[in-house]
């Protein structure tokens, strides 16, 4: 597992663009930021970045024949809003990984929002 040196603000568009350069950065599949109550506020683009918010609490139980797992990062606030990090990745994340991440998401929330 390598980290690849992406820029995640400068020379971005847009919130989408920054997290797909996230979503490179850690080769990761998808990455989707959601709300507490399960709406996309952001996502790295995908077909199942709703799905994603709105299952986020059920998706802890995998079918564990899929080769995709799903990884929750919790606690991510931006402006008072309570917010929850969604990743599905084909590669096991160790726990420093998941602390730059969520660094480097909360980079792009204050950048972006």
């Amino acid at each position: 597992f390598t980290i690849q040196e992406n820029e995640l603000l400068s020379g971005r568009e847009d919130i989408t663009q920054s997290l797909m350069a996230l979503v490179e950065k850690y080769s990761l599949s998808t990455f989707t930021i959601a709300t507490s109550d399960g709406l996309v506020f952001a996502s790295s683009g995908g077909d199942d970045a709703n799905i994603n918010a709105a299952t986020y609490m059920t998706m802890t139980t995998q079918d564990p024949r899929t080769k995709t797992t799903t990884v929750i990062i919790p606690g991510l606030i931006h402006k008072g809003s309570d917010l929850v990090g969604i990743i599905r990745t084909q590669n096991p994340l160790e726990e420093e990984i998941l602390m730059n991440i969520t660094k480097d998401t909360q980079t792009i929330l204050n950048w972006w929002v």
